[in-house]
């Protein structure tokens, strides 16, 4: 996308979506949690803007074995969808830490802040680069390619902001497949795995796996990922102002 350029994006002001959150047990999958994920537009420093959210949580119940209160949001420009701020709040049992950046494109720079619980205060700035994503954007810019137009196996390059650095990275397409949700729903999907660097809780390769409905608003159906102990998975179980009718769900 050369700079400057719309960008047409296959959700819509209002669109929600809320997934079930598992964790893999001795071979079961438990629910654990919600996340749920808003599209909204605003205005953002005088400039039309999306702004878009996700709340991960873990049901009380499961909050004695391990806590998760996450919030992810950032603001991008409404007709470029170049990001303008962004913010991680991850509170992890008692582990806690805020990322944020800003996203400043006179000076080429993005401002960079970091606290986490027992360090020092992180300041930084880190050059811009075309096409840079955080997490979350990057999973909504991921639903603009046209996954008909892709062979299976091919590399897809991608861009994202990753704490204190940007990395390109890729994903792979490998083609068609049905996912049935826990609700009894099923869907035609687009199914890709993605290339993440080693964290804190991601071992470094394609270890998560995405499903996008196969219609124009390719909606993620279900993610699973390994992690540094057992796996996790998210399932779709309901949806609501989608842009486009969801003709992947069989009837």
């Amino acid at each position: 996308m050369a700079s400057g350029q719309s960008v047409d994006y296959p959700f819509k002001s209002g669109e929600y979506a809320r997934y079930g959150a598992y964790y893999n047990w001795h071979f079961i999958w438990l629910q654990s949690g919600e996340v749920e994920f808003r599209a909204d537009t605003i205005q953002y420093k005088k400039q039309k803007a999306w702004h878009l959210k996700a709340v991960g949580k873990t049901f009380k119940a499961y909050d004695l074995l391990y806590s998760v209160r996450d919030t992810f949001e950032v603001f991008s420009n409404y007709d470029t969808f170049k990001p303008l701020y962004s913010r991680r709040v991850l509170n992890h049992a008692k582990m806690n830490s805020v990322h944020e950046y800003s996203f400043d494109y006179v000076t080429g720079k993005i401002e960079t802040r970091i606290r986490q619980e027992d360090k020092p205060l992180y300041t930084g700035r880190i050059p811009v680069q075309e096409n840079t994503y955080d997490l979350l954007a990057t999973a909504y810019h991921f639903r603009k390619f046209d996954f008909n137009n892709l062979f299976v196996g091919q590399k897809v390059p991608y861009r994202m902001l990753i704490d204190r650095k940007v990395a390109d990275l890729y994903f792979r397409y490998l083609g068609k497949e049905n996912v049935k949700t826990r609700n009894g729903n099923e869907y035609r999907c687009h199914k890709v795995s993605v290339y993440l660097l080693q964290g804190d809780f991601f071992p470094e390769g394609e270890y998560m796996k995405v499903w996008f409905t196969d219609d124009k608003n390719h909606l993620p159906v279900q993610v699973e990922s390994e992690i540094q102990v057992g796996s996790v998975k998210a399932l779709l179980l309901d949806s609501k102002s989608l842009k486009y009718p969801l003709s992947s769900l069989k009837k």
